[in-house]
């Protein structure tokens, strides 16, 4: 094929001026063009903006100098006239009056502002440049206007009215010639627009015949070129034989159908050398073919490839182990039985499943779509690992210890048999009582043997069809369906506590490990059953395991569940919940109870006792909130509020007075307790020396070197610290020794019965003692007045009880001095000395 150029016939210019053109650049030629339709843009450019400014410039000339010199003079005469004609309709009304007097008044001041106004319109447009004749006009008027505005005094209004008469006739003429010279401005403005126009429309056309010439040419120019390369590109692809590449045309076109030369003898060569090297691919290919078979075969997971056909197209030497060696192309059925094997999967999509086989060998076999709807099967030996799985599922429901299944393993075992069973059958829970101390006395060795003896006691003990379990530590769980009602359940448990109260024999040691039992009775046939589950079941049977415990015993006991025990668990949460919705709505109040001092007839202070009235309840006493206070952790919170009130209180009563709290032994492990003590007198303003802090003597139970530092800085701020309860505690006489307690309160079960010496005794030791180690000593609980003047005469001076006055809210505490004052002269007069000695 041969690739030229064809020209037609053309003047002998016009051929070498194409020709120049072909032999130029592409780069060049749109250069070139662009330059051209840039110099005819800016020429059409410059030239309507210059038509366009004269336009501007003749509007504002006629704007300027011919309509707004109009708009002022017709604005004057406007307001000339309006004047005039109102002081003629005077004159016309007031006859010859009118015509002597002088301008005065509202109409002075009218026609001096519409005269200074016309002056400053007629000074403004005598500036602009109106036609010389306009401008004598107005000159004319000027005396006039200065004939009004100097003589007003004594001009009648006649004369104004002939002045202002001259002065619109002057303003009417200047109005005329200007209107004349505007409609002249007007013409010469629109002829002029029209020209610009024209000029414009005349140079637009000019660019854009430009604009399609220089298109033309540069089509003419380039596109030819680029058609032949186009057809040269062509005939390379197509391979065409003898193709010949003449490289004519723009500089970029002849480079380009060099390359495509260069290009024509490289794809010759590359053709040539491809030929060479397919030949060598293929030996390697064979080579690799080895390799991977190689390495198929070394792998430890079977693999096999099947097209869409379902036919072997690969496999490895593991595979051929298991399911024999078979041609390339043998159908899977002859290998597979399991039809699952080898169902269809889309492109890239996986499952996984497992298989055994006939020698008990697991595979977890993976499989993968491919195109073609063909399949890649691996096969692992999972043996081992499905041993270890099964070991670790045993492992995570079972007790490491015992082997027996642990609590998560029981629960799902009950909820299982809730569930389904329709027949009665009981749960038992099993607890060691004394196996701390066991444990602690010979050792883990011993405990952990403990533990497995007890389960296989159970063990012994349960049905065939039961289970045992252990729930944690020495807590054993038994499921018994031999225990169908009450009188079983209670039989069981008497056999569970009595199996138990026989010795045994560890480590060559006799050991007597006493047991607690909760038994739940479960009857699928009763109504209130539909909703229980394992959880509620364990919950029940740690209920009646309290209640078993309770039975101090020495060989142990066993209870069965009854619903009460759960209502009091519900209760028992209610006023949980209510005890922190009380914080929160301050349901609580506190009470005060006085201190009498007998020796000097006065009240000395109040104890604060704490009260919450519950919206529904009524008033709740504080031995039953308390404790749970205490249990809930509110504990802390109640104090502090409670120092807060009191101390809030007490600020307000006589400076000899003090106010006593209560803190709970378990503020005391509160990291805050001293800065809340310090906050709530901070915040009161309350004197140090007139807050008493009562303890009981269970707050040394535990931790008594803190409790002591503690106390130690109550001491240090100068609080009082007072000992409650004393008497009833562990060791009453040891804490004294450690610290020395500002005061001592006798409790008040020794003063109910004072008709007893054993405590007449106990009290008359208290005060004596009290006396020696220079303590204070108060009595409460006094409600006669015999029990007042039996501690009077033992010597006892500081008293508490109904007897002066029962606990009373803030409000009542004025009445209540006002009371007792008023008593000394009546119940509380004290005998003389010789009638307490006799």
């Amino acid at each position: 094929m041969v690739v030229g150029h064809f020209y037609g016939p053309m003047s002998f210019v016009q051929e070498l001026f194409f020709h120049e053109l072909r032999c130029m650049s592409i780069k060049i030629r749109l250069i070139v063009g662009c330059l051209l339709f840039a110099g005819l843009a800016i020429a059409f450019g410059v030239l309507s903006f210059q038509d366009q400014r004269n336009t501007v410039e003749q509007l504002t000339t006629f704007v300027s100098e011919g309509v707004e010199p109009l708009d002022r003079i017709q604005s004057s005469l406007a307001s000339i006239n309006e004047t005039r004609s109102r002081l003629a309709s005077d004159v016309m009304l007031q006859g010859d009056l009118a015509r002597r007097e002088a301008l005065s008044g509202r109409d002075l001041e009218e026609v001096l502002t519409v005269v200074a106004g016309v002056r400053r319109n007629v000074a403004t447009v005598l500036d602009t440049g109106i036609p010389d004749s306009a401008k004598s006009a107005l000159r004319d008027i000027v005396y006039s206007l200065g004939l009004i505005e100097t003589g007003y005094a004594s001009v009648s209004k006649p004369t104004v009215v002939r002045e202002m008469e001259k002065i619109a006739l002057g303003l009417e003429t200047a109005q005329r010639i200007i209107r004349s010279d505007i409609d002249e401005r007007g013409a010469a403005a629109k002829h002029s627009v029209e020209s610009n126009a024209m000029r414009g429309w005349t140079g637009l056309g000019a660019v854009v015949f430009a604009m399609l010439a220089l298109l033309v040419l540069l089509i003419r120019s380039v596109s030819t070129p680029l058609k032949r390369m186009t057809a040269t590109a062509r005939a390379l692809v197509a391979d065409e034989d003898d193709i010949k590449i003449n490289p004519i045309g723009p500089k970029e076109i002849r480079e380009a159908i060099l390359a495509l030369a260069e290009m024509q003898d490289r794809c010759q060569f590359l053709k040539t050398d491809l030929d060479a090297k397919t030949n060598m691919l293929s030996d390697q290919i064979a080579a690799q073919q080895s390799q991977l078979q190689a390495a198929l075969d070394n792998m430890t997971q079977g693999l096999c490839m099947l097209d869409g056909q379902r036919r072997l197209l690969l496999s490895n030497g593991v595979f051929d182990a298991c399911f024999g060696a078979f041609d390339i192309l043998t159908p899977a059925k002859k290998f597979f039985s399991d039809p699952n094997l080898t169902s269809a999967l889309r492109d890239n999509e996986t499952d996984s499943q497992q298989m055994v086989m006939p020698d008990g060998t697991i595979f977890e076999v993976k499989r993968r779509g491919m195109s073609g709807k063909g399949l890649l099967i691996t096969f692992e030996d999972i043996t081992e690992r499905d041993r270890i799985s099964k070991r670790l599922k045993h492992l995570a429901g079972h007790d490491g210890l015992t082997d027996l299944p642990n609590r998560r393993q029981f629960g799902d075992e009950l909820d299982g048999i809730l569930k389904t069973t329709r027949k009665p059958f009981s749960v038992v829970v099993v607890d060691i009582r004394n196996f701390k101390s066991i444990n602690d006395t010979y050792g883990h060795q011993i405990g952990d043997a403990l533990l497995k003896s007890c389960g296989d006691r159970l063990a012994g003990l349960a049905d065939a069809r039961g289970s045992v379990a252990r729930l944690g530590g020495d807590e054993f769980a038994l499921i018994a369906p031999q225990a169908r009602n009450r009188s079983e359940a209670e039989a069981l448990g008497a056999a569970i506590v009595a199996e138990f109260a026989k010795p045994l024999n560890l480590d060559e040691r006799r050991i007597l490990a006493a047991v607690s039992v909760g038994i739940v009775v479960h009857d699928p046939a009763n109504a209130d059953s539909t909703d229980i589950n394992a959880d509620i079941m364990l919950q029940n049977c740690d209920l009646a395991l309290y209640k078993a415990k309770d039975d101090r015993s020495g060989s142990g006991s066993a209870r069965v569940f009854e619903p009460e025990l759960r209502a009091k668990l519900k209760q028992r949460r209610e006023m949980e919940l209510d005890l922190k919705a009380a914080l929160d709505a301050e349901q609580f109040e506190l009470y005060y109870q006085p201190f009498v001092n007998m020796a000097d007839k006065r009240v000395s202070g109040f104890e604060a006792l704490l009260r919450w009235q519950h919206p529904e309840k009524g008033m709740i006493p504080p031995n039953d909130f308390i404790p749970l206070a205490e249990e809930a952790g509110l504990i802390e919170r109640l104090g502090v509020w409670c120092l807060e009130a009191a101390c809030t209180e007490a600020v307000s009563w006589p400076d000899q007075m003090v106010v006593s709290v209560n803190l709970s032994p378990l503020q005391f492990k509160s990291p805050t307790l001293l800065d809340d003590i310090d906050g709530a007198l901070r915040r009161s303003g309350l004197a140090a020396n007139r807050l008493q802090i009562e303890v009981t003597e269970s707050l040394f139970i535990d931790e008594s070197d803190s409790v002591l530092q503690i106390l130690n800085q109550f001491r240090s701020r100068g609080l009082t610290v007072s000992m409650d309860d004393f008497g009833t505690g562990y060791s009453s006489l040891g804490y004294l020794s450690r610290f020395p307690f500002d005061k001592i309160k006798i409790d008040q079960s020794f003063i109910r019965n004072m008709a007893r010496q054993e405590n007449i005794a106990i009290v008359r030791a208290v005060i004596g003692l009290s006396k020696a180690l220079d303590m204070q000593v108060i009595a409460e609980g006094i409600e006669t007045r015999e029990q007042m003047e039996a501690l009077f005469a033992e010597g006892c001076r500081d008293m508490q009880g109904y007897f002066f006055s029962r606990p009373q809210p803030k409000s009542e505490l004025a009445q209540i001095i006002a009371e007792i004052t008023r008593r000394w002269s009546d119940d509380l007069e004290m005998p003389g000395p010789e009638t307490l000695a006799a």
